[in-house]
């Protein structure tokens, strides 16, 4: 769950994703995916308790952030 980071509310909607376009071929071993999509996204979002805009960032493996 992501919240605002200037009213800490978690009540937003999301707007536009952008996405790097880096091909990540899968590669496996004993059935696990070991080259996992790295690729990150970022996703506009305009708090709907505050009206401020901010941005959600990264991807599945590394974790995401938000961003002011």
């Amino acid at each position: 769950m992501f919240k605002c980071p200037y009213c800490n509310e978690s009540y937003y909607k999301e707007g536009v994703t952008t996405t790097t376009l880096l091909y990540y071929p899968p590669v496996y071993k004993d059935g696990i995916n070991i080259n996992p999509n790295r690729n990150k996204s970022t996703t506009t979002c305009h708090c709907l308790n505050c009206d401020k805009e901010f941005y959600i960032r990264g991807n599945d493996v590394d974790g995401y952030e938000v961003i002011k």
